[in-house]
This record gives structure tokens, C-alpha cells and sequence, in this order.
């Protein structure tokens, strides 16, 4: 990524300190009594959004068709293989060891969950949503695997599983012989839904979630219905788990097998099914002839249209790059994956690609343990300096090239999530402070503190979060007498590290903007990677009223989230950096429905020539800056 002068200079007086570190966590305090939380207003009922225009990209002469919304488009076509480079390599096939966030990038494909994203309400469809953030409450949501579901009380999820849905039949597979193309029924609903929960080494679900979130029971009165207890005041967590965190898998793989980890017992109810998998290479997968999903936006027309899938594990930039300007790969999964120098040598030589941009939802932050008062930055003081020492329109202007949101994380500002986001110039004087580059203020703050001539900050990280950036951040916490060690682990230890409660001092990562509802950074003391461990009264009391009403009153909880998140903006037990924005290039015939470039990763198989969509990565070419 291009640099400026000034970044030349700052990066060359910086030194990386490399040190392996594994420290207890600190013990646990009583923090001081914050303010309660305001109490909900009555939320005000966001503008209805227009109905999407007639698309007007469409290929010279081709057949137009019209769609269930009632537009022209273009007629879908069928056949073609749609190559991709994913972010990273299968790790696994096996769900049972994969927490969602880190899910194999195999079962989006081979694989349905109970309901995912609904596209006829997404900006390819009625505009009601952007589909570029998951959400946890099923506003947008439809049925898969589930056709409906209800919660009758707060305790009770009732899912009235699809008729016609079957496991996919690849002849040429053992395991998928063995299951032999058969329904899908409430049996097999219920074993996967319990099964991340066994008392299994490594699995990923039942290490990350804290006992009283895992669903109470699951049952299944008949072969078409499956109920769901959760524990008192846990049922959006269940219902987020159960709903799209599990796929559905036959009960006989594991029996036979004894897990799923080999990509040949891999059988599940997607479009596709893999064919093959070369490790570090490729895996391939081909088209599930017997899928049970139509295209909603065409619904004569089963899915997938395309004859297969394909990911090419391509991890030299350059190799990468000549792949995409020759056509030998259709996309790639992020923008990151190249440089902003390379990204902007692309967009001249190769005029005719797709180039979607996206505001970046996982922002880089600083991860402050927040609960040790030996430490400096126990203070809300210091912790306010630190921010106000950092400057950020200089970072989105000099190492983002301009391309960057000043303010875009606890939340980002999408449409979804619009009536809970305040911008910055909306925000109180306190929170613009913290935003504010102001080192003598900063300085000041310290000395205020107990510490006019700075302390020493030891940061974890891996190599996997922007060591440059965090490098900048060390340059600029010197101005202000802070020496910030950082200390670059493998992405293996550093998970480890965090998710044990091993980072002693503090923590550089990146924090999710997507997902409003999840409170386990801020009220989540106990659970992985919460590297803060912040003990607030305040974050319980609003986690408690959101766990209460997201599912069945989520209006209520928009003014509550509103008014917390300037709350955590003002204490910064995070510090944030700008968001970037992202461009993602794709091959000039990869179409979306309403006509622009997109991805996908497999269940959804959509519009136009070699058409493939899917919520985990289309999700990040829709949306608007």
C-alpha cells in the first residue's frame, strides 16, 4: 500500500519489538457506578426505502425477463464454473470445531443452515436492507432448512422444518452413498443443533459459549417440527446459534465415521457438493442436482445455475494478480487479500472489471484491559488520552490514501442499522474529544492521572492485524511520553492468548461494526476474546434489556443501543481507527440481480451468466459507501 513521505519517515524511526508473552489475567474489580441506561423512547419508524429502480446494466442484446419484485432484468443463464480465492485455506470440514465467525469456507457451499438472509428485502431486491452485516435478530431473515419458525414465549423457539429437502447424492462418494440422497427430517434438525454442545476436545461452540447460553433442550414432537428451550433470558443468543450458526449434517456420517473432519464425509443439503480437495491447492465442488432451493427472484427456476465452484488457494500477490487480469480467477474474497497500489494498477489495466466498494466493518482497535487498577489505563483519564493521541483524519488521509471513515466502528453506519448510528458530528462534546488529535490536551490528561512522564503499554498481537498501523499508533503514543512494546505472536498463540485471558496489558485486533446486538466485548467478562474483560453496570444492564427484547420488541432496543454506544465511545475501553473502505474486483460477466458486481460462497445462486450469491460474501459487495 502506497505510503506518504511522512509515513516513510515515521515508519523508519520504528522499531517492532518481538516478544512471547503469556501473562495471567488480571483479577477482577468493582468498577465505578456509571449512569443507568436511559429508558427507550418510543423509536421512531424508519423512512420506508423506495423500490429499487429498473436495473440499467445489462449485456448488449441479451433477453429480458421480469422478476417477482416486478422488474426487467436480465434472463438468468445456466452453466460455468465461478473460480474464487478465498481469504484462507480450509482448516477443516468438520462444523463441530469451527466457530461461525471462523466457519470452513467449504459449508457455505455444501451445507444449509435453519434461515439465513432474506435477498428479496436486500438492496438487490426491495431495498429494505444492505445484507452487508449479519444481524442477530431474524428482522431479515428467511427460511432454509426451517420453512417458518415462531417464538411463542421468551423461553421457546418453534421451527417447522422444510418438506423436500435432501441430503446431495454424489455417486462417486462413500459417504454421501451412505446417506443415499434421503429427507431431510426433525431427527436430523435436532443432532445437529445438539451436537456442537458434546463434550468433545475442540469443540468450537460449546469452548465459546458460557453454559446457560446453549439451548436448554431440543426435541422433536413430530418429523416436521423441532422445539428449542433456552434458559431464562438467553433466547436471542439460542435463537442466533440454532437459526444460522448450524448446519444441518446426517446423523450416519458421524456414527460411521466417528467425525467429519476428512472432506470426504462432507454430506450436506447445499447446492454443491466437494469433488475434490487438493491441500493448500484447491478444493472443487460440483452442482447438487437434486438442491431443493428455487431463485426467489425467478421462482420457476431451481438453483444453482451455475455446473460448479471452484476455490484456488493462490497465496503469492503477484500470481494472484495476473489471475485476475487474464480471467484464469473470477474475484476475490476481500480487497485486503492486494494492495491499495495494486488494487489502482488493476482499475488502469483492466478498465473493464468490477469494482464494488464497501466501508470495512471489522475496524482496527486497541484492546485495552480495562479491569486491573494497577494498571495506568484503569483511568478513564489516560484511556481518553491515549485516543485524543492519535490521529486519525491523518491516518484515513495518509494511509488509507483518503479512502477511510473517520468514525465507523462500534457500529457501522449501514442501512440496517441507521436508527442506531450517530455520526460524529451528531455525538457529544465528549465522544468528538476523544476523536480529536490533541496531544497537549492528551499530556495533560496524564499528568491529571499520576503520570506526567508517560508509562510503558505492552501490546499482544499477530501478524494477521496490520502491524504497520499498530506501528503509527506507537509512534504517536511517544509524542506523548507512552512506549508502546509491541509484541507480534503467531495467529495461533495470540488466539490462544486472548481467548485464555493471557493478554495482560492490552490487545490489537480488529472490532466488528456488524453486529449491534452483540454485547461480548462490552458485557461479556467471561467470554473468548474479550480481551477488555470490562466489568461495567451499566453494559450488563443494557445487555440484559437487549438479551430481553431484540427477538420480540427490537424497536425498543434501537434509542437503548444509541445512547450505549456514545456511552462506550466516551469511557474508550476500545480504541478505534478509521474504518477503510474496501474495493473488491470481479470479472466483468459476475452479476448480481439487479445487474453490479457481487460474490458469493454458495447457497445462493443467482442472476445471469455464471451467477453465484450467497450471504457470507456477497454480503460485502452490496452495500454503499
Amino acid at each position: 500500500m502506497k505510503r506518504n513521505g511522512t509515513w516513510f519517515l515515521v515508519s523508519c524511526m520504528m522499531v517492532l519489538s518481538l516478544v512471547l508473552a503469556a501473562c495471567a489475567p488480571a483479577a477482577p474489580v468493582t468498577p465505578t457506578t456509571p449512569t443507568s441506561p436511559t429508558t427507550p423512547a418510543t423509536p421512531t419508524t424508519p423512512t420506508t426505502p423506495t423500490t429499487p429502480t429498473t436495473p440499467t446494466t445489462s449485456a448488449p442484446g441479451a433477453e429480458m425477463v421480469q422478476d417477482s419484485l416486478g422488474r426487467m432484468v436480465e434472463k438468468p443463464k445456466r452453466g460455468g464454473v465461478f473460480t474464487i480465492v478465498p481469504a484462507r485455506a480450509p482448516r477443516g470440514f468438520d462444523p463441530l470445531f469451527f466457530e461461525p465467525g471462523t466457519a470452513v469456507p467449504t459449508l457455505t457451499q455444501t451445507h444449509n443452515s435453519l434461515i439465513e438472509f432474506d435477498w428479496l428485502k436486500s438492496l438487490t431486491g426491495a431495498n429494505e436492507f444492505s445484507a452487508l452485516y449479519s444481524l442477530s435478530p431474524p428482522t431479515f431473515k428467511t427460511g432454509m432448512v426451517a420453512e417458518s419458525w415462531e417464538t411463542p414465549d421468551d423461553e421457546t423457539i418453534i421451527y417447522h422444518i422444510r418438506q423436500g429437502v435432501h441430503f446431495g447424492l454424489n455417486p462417486n462418494n462413500e459417504a454421501s452413498r451412505l446417506v443415499n440422497g434421503r429427507e431431510v427430517t426433525a431427527d436430523d434438525v435436532v443432532y445437529s443443533l445438539l451436537r456442537p454442545y458434546w463434550d468433545v476436545p475442540g469443540a468450537a461452540m460449546r469452548s465459546r459459549l458460557q453454559p446457560e447460553e446453549w439451548p436448554a433442550s431440543v426435541t422433536a414432537p413430530d418429523k416436521w417440527t423441532v422445539v428449542v428451550k433456552s434458559n431464562p433470558g438467553y433466547l436471542d443468543v439460542v435463537l442466533e446459534v440454532t437459526s444460522d450458526w448450524t448446519w444441518i449434517i446426517p446423523p450416519e456420517t458421524v456414527e460411521k465415521y466417528g467425525d467429519l473432519r476428512d472432506w470426504r464425509n462432507s454430506v450436506g443439503t447445499g447446492p454443491f457438493m466437494i469433488s475434490d480437495y487438493v491441500p493448500d491447492s484447491s478444493v472443487t465442488f460440483i452442482r447438487n442436482p437434486n438442491y431443493w432451493q428455487e431463485d426467489p427472484f425467478h421462482p420457476q427456476n431451481p438453483l444453482p445455475y451455475l455446473d460448479g465452484t471452484k476455490f484456488l488457494m493462490l497465496k503469492d500477490t503477484s500470481t494472484m494478480i495476473a489471475a485476475l487480469r487474464t480471467g484464469k480467477i473470477d474475484g476475490l474474497y476481500s480487497r485486503l487479500m492486494i494492495s491499495q497500489d495494486d488494487m489502482e494498477g488493476l482499475r488502469k489495466t483492466n478498465p473493464e472489471m468490477k469494482f464494488r466498494q464497501v466501508v470495512l466493518s471489522d475496524v482496527q482497535s486497541l484492546h485495552l484491559n480495562v479491569n486491573d487498577p494497577e494498571l495506568p489505563w484503569y483511568d478513564q483519564r489516560v484511556r481518553r488520552a491515549l485516543s485524543m493521541a492519535i490521529d486519525r483524519e491523518a491516518i484515513a488521509r495518509d494511509y488509507y490514501q483518503g479512502e477511510a471513515l473517520i468514525h465507523g466502528s462500534p457500529l457501522t453506519p449501514v442501512s440496517e442499522y441507521i436508527h442506531m448510528y450517530t455520526p460524529l458530528e451528531e455525538m457529544p462534546a465528549s465522544v468528538k474529544e476523544v476523536y480529536t488529535y490533541n496531544p497537549e490536551k492528551a499530556k495533560q490528561l496524564l499528568a491529571e492521572a499520576g503520570y506526567p512522564n508517560g508509562f510503558s503499554i505492552t501490546v499482544d498481537t499477530s501478524t494477521e492485524w496490520d502491524v504497520d498501523l499498530l506501528a503509527l499508533v506507537k509512534y504517536y503514543f511517544e509524542q506523548i511520553g507512552v512506549d508502546l512494546q509491541i509484541a507480534v505472536h503467531e495467529r495461533t498463540v495470540y488466539i490462544s492468548m486472548y481467548e485464555g485471558k493471557n493478554v495482560k496489558e492490552a490487545g490489537w485486533s480488529r472490532k466488528t461494526g456488524h453486529s449491534p446486538y452483540s454485547f461480548e466485548e462490552y458485557s461479556y467478562p467471561e467470554g473468548k476474546g474479550t480481551i477488555s474483560q470490562i466489568h461495567d453496570p451499566h453494559a450488563d444492564e443494557v445487555r440484559a434489556f437487549v438479551v430481553a427484547n431484540a427477538i420480540r420488541n427490537e424497536p425498543a432496543v434501537w434509542p437503548v443501543l444509541k445512547e450505549f454506544y456514545m456511552y462506550a465511545l466516551d469511557q474508550s475501553w476500545l480504541i478505534h481507527l478509521p474504518a477503510p473502505y474496501q474495493y473488491i474486483p470481479w470479472q466483468p460477466w459476475v452479476k448480481n440481480y439487479n445487474g453490479e458486481s457481487i460474490s458469493g460462497r454458495g447457497k445462493y445462486m443467482g442472476h445471469t451468466r455464471y451467477t453465484w450469491i450467497d450471504q457470507d460474501l456477497k454480503q460485502q459487495m452490496i452495500g454503499t459507501r
